[in-house]
């Protein structure tokens, strides 16, 4: 029989740990008013205060880590009987804390996994399964079946809602209300009742929870919720559809899960071990494939049939020529708009005490700066209401259509942000901590911009990055638009900006004195608000802020295929994307290269002592930063391996007939892929291949060479180019390389150089291929070298301009006939 694990274990496991310096502060739990901080923080308590960033370089650094919450019906992880797993979590938080055993993380992510793990034992418990020990491989098949559902569906919620129901309306219970707000539903209370997270609450069971309180307490209001607790990239946020999780999502849990399984096989939890290898059968990269949601076939590339689904390169073109439009044409107006509000708000309500007459005089004058500031210059711009808020429910009297002045310029932040995030590469959290100045121009005279940002989870201290020189103008903006906090607070924050409304009398006590500058927050609303989100089929997309570093990778491949970018096009005008490609597929290259030397010699070190490689927390640290880099370089490579499938596709399905040596190659590598896929399909069986099985064989095809196979894009917008990086015969016929050497002497190139080839050269080259925007493109250079060989005023330029005719002519008519008998009938 097990012995019975106590408090008192617990208490003498955690005291033998000495006092870690990322404890900044403890309570005995979130609801004490004691605070031991510093030498006193305790890691016996269970609210935590974890700092593992520099303040100075990090604007968000303290994260609670609350081990008081629910795991079963009105029992938090904190009660006696669950000290086994209270110690369990801890233990496993510590380590990843600390860092020597396992990938040291930082607060952040140790908030995270504390998420995960909670849900673990409320489906260990919904089971009836009272301790980790107990688990076999076949109940963790259970869990993955349920988590295909979300979250949620690991406990029976719906029988908790149903017997709360029935306590409910035979007076056996009541509607828990907040002690501060007495009309509003206490949603800690509630959750706990439930056995389940506050953000659960506003997942999928909100509506259910909201028909059941207006039913029985119409009195009673159901809140919005913290931002913490609405905050979609949270890691227990929820999604509102019935399709499960997103595949990054399900592997977050399952990575939790393999944590959870090491620190057991190394002896860390030997009071509780898991005695299983979760993925010893099945790994942890088919695992997800098999539990993530899965958009319906006949839903097309990326869609979900009108639910929601991951935007594609289309929908987030849409979204940073929306935000360069704000940037660039809402901007000026609308933060000119809020100043002279704010300065009417100031002489208006000398004193805070609101009154009709003082309500109607404001109205009226905002009402007319609104008028005067927005006009016909700028087409598109949103409505604006004469309010700084919402008061009360939508259409009351005395409201007005369009958006709060707040929301308006929270949405010029927003942009801001995507902007910045989308051609820099950063991260969320990246984007929070940007301070001012952290934009200038090249010191060493090169007129490029570049950008100082903390760098997350790799060498976590600041480091240049290329910008293009308008993102500067998005980073300048902020500076203006934070420049009151900074110099109110003693703070250096780009994203710390104060809501135009505050007035120097208010009290900041709960941040709501700051606008929201929270991308997870507010990147789907504003998303919503510059059409990027829905489509005419009724398909909704959902846009994440971690995907948005791959913004500049979406435009670098796609920019040119949409001619409805008219603001993003002004925005990048004279940006040169080569300098951010060479950011991504060379200088993290060879970061990389650095960081694996280290590993390689710490492991070398550490054998010839007699010492195991966990124990060394260099190392360890090392190989957390080199995965860090590998993940954002992996990231540029699956957008760019994503396009080369996306235009081979188009290939075959007839949307394209492109043209050049490269062209005739590709039509000839899709034979062969196509008939491959009709033998993958004829090998289980099968006889008869429709069109939609052929297609869908084809993709995997695909995919399986794209790795190998490139379409890159000119910057010059005419031609895409077929060579291969580091492969010898392909850059030998290269002519932009054979121009480079004999323009420079430079014979060692491992990758084409555009700066070295003219549209006549690609389109002389063999692995030149055109599509129909790069002809579109050509055709242009046709028109005006047409127009200019009978309109230039001088012979010499008619005649110039004659031999550029008859060149990209011949050009064209050479791209045209290497592609003759190579085209899919």
């Amino acid at each position: 029989m097990t012995a019975i694990f106590s408090r008192a274990d617990h208490d003498r496991v955690l005291g033998g740990y000495a006092k870690p310096t990322w404890l900044v502060a403890s309570k005995p739990d979130a609801e004490s008013d004691l605070v031991f901080e510093g030498p006193a923080a305790d890691l016996r308590h269970n609210y935590w205060i974890a700092r593992t960033e520099d303040p100075e370089k990090v604007r968000v650094t303290d994260f609670p880590l609350d081990f008081g919450q629910p795991v079963a019906e009105r029992l938090l992880l904190t009660d006696a009987s669950r000290a086994s797993d209270l110690l369990s979590g801890k233990v496993v938080a510590i380590e990843t804390l600390r860092g020597q055993y396992l990938s040291a993380n930082g607060a952040r992510a140790v908030q995270s996994w504390l998420s995960h793990f909670l849900w673990f034992v409320r489906w260990r418990l919904a089971l009836g399964v009272p301790q980790f020990q107990r688990l076999s491989l076949s109940l963790f098949d259970h869990f993955c079946d349920r988590l295909q559902d979300g979250r949620l569906a690991l406990v029976p919620i719906e029988n908790r809602i149903v017997h709360l129901e029935k306590r409910l309306r035979e007076g056996e219970w009541t509607w828990p209300v907040s002690k501060w707000k007495k009309r509003q539903i206490d949603v800690v209370a509630l959750a706990t009742e439930l056995g389940v997270s506050r953000q659960a609450l506003y997942g999928e069971i909100r509506q259910r929870l909201m028909d059941l309180i207006e039913s029985t307490a119409p009195e009673l209001v159901f809140g919005m919720g913290r931002e913490a607790d609405l905050d979609p990239e949270s890691a227990d946020a929820y999604s509102t559809d019935d399709e499960g999780l997103a595949s990054g999502s399900v592997s977050r849990v399952l990575s939790s899960w393999r944590r959870f399984h090491y620190c057991s096989s190394v002896g860390l939890l030997p009071h509780d071990p898991l005695t299983f290898d979760p993925f010893k059968e099945i790994s942890l990269t088919a695992r997800v494939k098999q539990i993530a949601r899965k958009p319906k076939p006949d839903a097309g590339e990326g869609k979900n049939g009108g639910r929601t689904g991951t935007p594609g390169p289309e929908h987030w073109l849409r979204l940073l020529d929306g935000a360069a439009r704000w940037v660039m044409d809402y901007s000026e107006p609308i933060t000119k708009i809020c100043r002279l509000a704010r300065e009417k708000q100031i002489e208006i309500y000398p004193t805070p005490w609101f009154t009709p007459r003082r309500e109607e005089r404001f109205t009226a004058d905002v009402l007319a700066i609104i008028d005067t500031n927005l006009t016909a210059e700028h087409p598109g711009a949103p409505r604006i209401a004469p309010r700084w808020k919402r008061h009360g429910r939508p259409g009351r009297r005395g409201d007005f259509e369009g958006m709060t002045l707040d929301d308006a310029l929270g949405h010029v932040v927003t942009a801001c942000l995507v902007l910045i995030g989308g051609f820099s590469a950063r991260r969320g959290g990246e984007l929070d901590s940007l301070q001012a100045g952290c934009a200038y121009k090249d010191p060493s005279g090169s007129g490029n911009w570049l950008m100082t940002s903390y760098i997350e989870k790799t060498i976590r201290d600041n480091a240049e990055i290329p910008i293009p020189a308008m993102v500067a103008v998005a980073v300048q903006l902020l500076e203006e638009l934070s420049e009151t906090a900074r110099e109110r607070d003693g703070t250096n924050w780009l994203t710390a900006i104060y809501r135009p409304s505050v007035t120097s009398s208010d009290k900041d006590v709960d941040k709501r004195s700051y606008l929201r500058a929270k991308l997870a927050a507010t990147l789907n609303e504003f998303a919503e608000l510059v059409g990027a989100r829905k489509d005419d089929d009724g398909n909704i997309w959902h846009f994440s802020a971690h995907q948005l570093r791959r913004g500049f990778s979406i435009y670098y491949y796609h920019g040119n295929r949409f001619s409805n970018l008219d603001a993003l096009s002004r925005f990048l005008r004279h940006y040169d994307p080569e300098m951010t490609l060479r950011y991504i597929t060379e200088v993290l290259h060879g970061a990389l290269m650095r960081l694996r030397e280290v590993i390689e010699a710490r492991s070398r070190q550490a054998i010839a002592e007699g010492e195991t490689a966990t124990s060394d927390p260099i190392l360890t640290e090392a190989r957390a930063a080199a995965t860090s880099l590998a993940e954002l370089a992996q990231e540029h490579e699956e957008v760019r391996q994503e396009h080369f499938v996306i235009r081979t596709l188009e290939v075959y399905d007839g949307d394209e007939t492109p043209i050049g040596q490269g062209a005739a190659t590709l039509y000839d590598e899709l034979e062969d892929m196509v008939a491959k896929a009709r033998r993958s399909i004829r090998i289980k069986g099968r006889s008869n291949i429709s069109p939609n099985e052929e297609r869908e064989a084809l993709i995997t095809q695909l995919r399986k060479h794209a790795p190998a196979l490139y379409i890159e894009p000119h910057s010059g917008k005419h031609a895409h180019c077929r060579c291969k990086p580091h492969t010898p015969t392909d850059l030998t016929h290269a002519v932009c390389l054979q121009n480079k050497a004999r323009e420079t002497g430079i014979t060692d190139s491992v990758r084409p150089d555009f700066a070295f080839a003219s549209a006549e050269d690609c389109y002389g080259c063999r692995h030149g291929i055109a599509f129909s925007e790069n002809v579109a493109v050509m055709n242009r250079k046709v028109d005006e070298a047409e127009a200019a060989a009978v309109k230039s005023p001088n012979e010499t330029f008619r005649v110039a301009a004659k031999a550029r005719l008859e060149a990209y002519q011949a050009k064209l008519g050479g791209a045209r006939q290497a592609v003759r008998g190579h085209q899919r009938l």
